[in-house]
């Protein structure tokens, strides 16, 4: 009866988070990059790319940044985006979009693996 349970859970949380839009696949240039401090190191670029209709736009992303390296981009740079149709302003990188549509997944397939020792050690005793 558990089992079935979870099954539901994770069946409700596959459609609750796939929010579907229509985004753009397009590469744009790097033209300044602005790094932020706070508790959390994270880096942004400015970026101009052009619409489907040729329109140059400009817009922010973050970058993916790898802990006491940085981001491993530089002004100049050509970066592949993806943007909503409706609002061309928000943008996400390739590792972004990977992450925001993976990343529940990732991490429920984590804790099931990490759950899976204690269970069988409680099922044990």
């Amino acid at each position: 009866m558990k089992l079935i349970y979870f099954l539901i859970l994770l069946f409700i949380s596959t459609i609750s988070f796939s929010q579907t839009e229509n985004k753009i696949k397009t590469e744009g240039e790097i033209t300044e990059i602005t790094i932020h401090k706070g508790k959390k190191k994270r880096e942004t670029a400015l970026v101009k790319f052009n619409l489907e209709d040729g329109t140059e736009q400009i817009g922010h992303v973050q970058l993916f940044r790898i802990p006491f390296i940085g981001s491993m981009k530089s002004v100049g740079d050509k970066i592949t985006i993806n943007y909503a149709k409706s609002n061309p302003v928000i943008l996400e990188t390739v590792v972004g979009n990977f992450v925001s549509s993976y990343g529940m997944y990732i991490l429920i397939f984590l804790g099931i693996i990490f759950s899976i020792k204690p269970i069988l050690k409680r099922k044990k005793t």
